[in-house]
């Protein structure tokens, strides 16, 4: 059975503390730190789709959620889904335009668009508006919570999970030195976490 969190961050570093809560913040932080760099072979297995209908909301909101990947569109009521065009919010009105070739949005043709409104709020729009029976799917990043206690991250490449350690790893051992007086005695282990690191993360992104 694969070893905690927790207990592979100890073994690195040595903090037994009693900061779980600390411990699960920074690999929830670097989970998200790492897929945001990842290359996009690696990115969508960190994905998920939200549903767009007329029960279940034909917008979605932005907030919380990852990296659009794509969006698709039903064509027809018994008709398969085909790939939404992003197209600029500057032009949504055009998307309800028949007259205009570029932009106007039909069901084998259908575009997707964000918009933040006044409060800031970022939203996902589709055109023509999704239906119960012609849906979208947006297909986004999903961003994980790591806690302590966990042995693996749900959604997330097998190959990067170390790196989130060793990204837990680093903020300990500098948690572990602010509770040192002669800090130098940690200064050779953050720098191999943190050339492990970027090592690590280099040889992922160099896949791409």
């Amino acid at each position: 059975m694969a070893e905690t969190f927790k207990n592979q961050v100890d073994a690195l570093t040595g903090f037994t503390d009693t900061e779980d809560d600390a411990l699960s913040d920074w690999l929830t932080a670097g989970a998200i730190e790492i897929i945001n760099q990842l290359p996009l072979n690696l990115k969508e297995k960190c994905m998920t789709f939200t549903n767009l209908t007329a029960d279940d909301g034909t917008t979605r909101d932005m907030d919380g959620i990852g990296e659009v990947m794509h969006v698709s569109r039903k064509n027809a009521d018994s008709g398969y889904y085909t790939s939404c065009r992003k197209i600029s919010a500057m032009h949504s009105d055009l998307a309800n335009d028949s007259g205009n070739i570029i932009h106007y949005a039909t069901a084998t043709d259908p575009v997707y668009y964000i918009e933040s409104n006044s409060s800031d709020v970022a939203t996902l729009f589709v055109k023509p508006t999704p239906t119960n029976s012609q849906p979208a799917k947006v297909y986004h990043i999903s961003y994980p919570t790591v806690t302590h206690g966990l042995a693996l991250i749900a959604n997330f490449p097998d190959e990067a999970e170390y790196l989130v350690t060793l990204y837990a790893a680093i903020k300990a051992t500098e948690r572990l030195m602010l509770d040192q007086e002669d800090q130098e005695v940690y200064a050779p282990q953050l720098a191999t976490l943190k050339q492990d690191y970027a090592q690590g993360l280099a040889a992922l992104k160099g896949g791409q």
